[in-house]
């Protein structure tokens, strides 16, 4: 005799399992279970919000999946010259999208009156035989400044430097009397070659320091580095056996990229199966040499670390540097590490006080060379 068994679905239930599923992604599992507590009457707007989700992933995937076009760099700058590493062109910032936001009547607005100390400069330079764009920021004072390599963050074209990251990110440290350059790293931005996401595109950032000794003013006895998020990253990998870099800060920096991967099964799937040569069959060794926390012991000892992070970054989760401050204090690496509470990817609930922390820790260990008497190696902000 065979039975047949009745069972009675509850759509409601099936529509409450998926959901909950899709908005933890992306918001907290508390305000999840407030979502899901609505009754009957309020799924309409349990459906808008599936809707929503669905549309956000499609948009997140169109941004990782774009192809890159062919580099017209060449035809656009011409071939250099023997012995030549870098071509640079100067930018009238007034002409450009951040202008019309800092400027009103003619007149810069307040917080950017720096804008009228430094020279904006668009460039390309020569890294492995590629020609690869960036920018250039300098004071318009002639003097012999130290040098900052400022670290994009991101991936392909998603986070690449644009006039406006010169004027306001980089020009800000400029102004304190440093030249800043930063590479948007090969395959990026009309350059030559492919990004491998911290594979041989590190040559990037450090090919840069040559190319340095042919900008006026450069002093390129004196390097720092500066990165944010992928940035952190490259400038860690950068430091890495390097005594020349000096001083290094970094910003919601990626120290982890296993950590990465749990947290945000994405990364895997949209950028280091995409970028990472032979990620599926050496997946351990690509991994651990683009986290830093495997091979902190080959950091110098001379070089001195800034590192920040929001305990809120969704981007980079606060696990990343916590791990690596207890690394650091392991191998005696020189460093401070700021969490500011209850802040994002960017700091930007505190953007004023750790504006200050990065340029004061340039003007310190870079600029005037100083010798490291940090009291404390963690601070906590705000106190309370």
């Amino acid at each position: 005799m065979h039975y047949i068994y009745t069972i009675k679905i509850d759509p409601i239930y099936i529509i409450n399992s998926h959901l909950y599923k899709l908005l933890k992604t992306i918001i907290t599992p508390p305000i999840c279970q407030v979502i899901l507590s609505f009754n009957r009457n309020m799924m309409k707007y349990k459906l808008f919000l599936i809707l929503i989700f669905l549309i956000h992933q499609v948009t997140v995937t169109a941004q990782h999946t774009h192809e890159t076009k062919p580099s017209t760099a060449r035809s656009d700058w011409g071939e250099f010259e023997k012995g030549e590493l870098i071509k640079t062109e100067v930018i009238d910032y007034k002409t450009t999208l951040i202008g019309e936001k800092i400027l009103k009547k003619g007149e810069l607005r307040k917080g950017y009156e720096y804008v009228d100390k430094i020279e904006v400069q668009r460039m390309v330079y020569e890294s492995d035989d590629l020609m690869v764009t960036g920018f250039v920021v300098k004071p318009k004072a002639k003097g012999d400044y130290p040098c900052i390599i400022y670290n994009r963050g991101g991936n392909r074209d998603r986070g690449s430097l644009l006039v406006g990251t010169a004027v306001v990110y980089m020009g800000k440290i400029a102004a304190s009397g440093f030249i800043v350059i930063a590479s948007n790293y090969r395959g990026n931005s009309n350059s030559e070659g492919k990004e491998e996401f911290g594979g041989k595109d590190v040559n990037d950032v450090l090919n840069l320091i040559p190319a340095l000794s042919q900008v006026e003013g450069a002093d390129t006895s004196r390097i720092g580095l500066f990165g944010i998020s992928r940035g952190g990253m490259m400038a860690y990998m950068a430091s890495r056996n390097n005594p020349q870099i000096k001083a290094v800060v970094v910003v919601g920096g990626m120290s982890n990229l296993f950590t990465m991967k749990r947290n945000r099964p994405d990364m895997e799937s949209h950028v280091y199966n995409a970028l990472i040569p032979n990620y599926e069959k050496e997946t351990q060794k690509q991994l651990e040499n683009r986290s830093v926390v495997f091979w902190a012991d080959e950091l110098p000892k001379t070089t001195k670390f800034l590192f920040m992070h929001g305990t809120k970054d969704q981007a980079v989760s606060i696990e990343e540097p916590r791990e690596l401050h207890e690394k650091f204090i392991e191998q005696r690496i020189n460093h401070v590490f700021i969490e500011y509470k209850k802040d994002n990817h960017g700091i930007r609930k505190n953007s004023e006080h750790a504006s200050k922390q990065i340029n004061n820790w340039f003007l310190k260990y870079l600029k005037n060379n100083s010798i490291f008497k940090e009291t404390k190696s963690r601070y906590i902000v705000p106190k309370k």
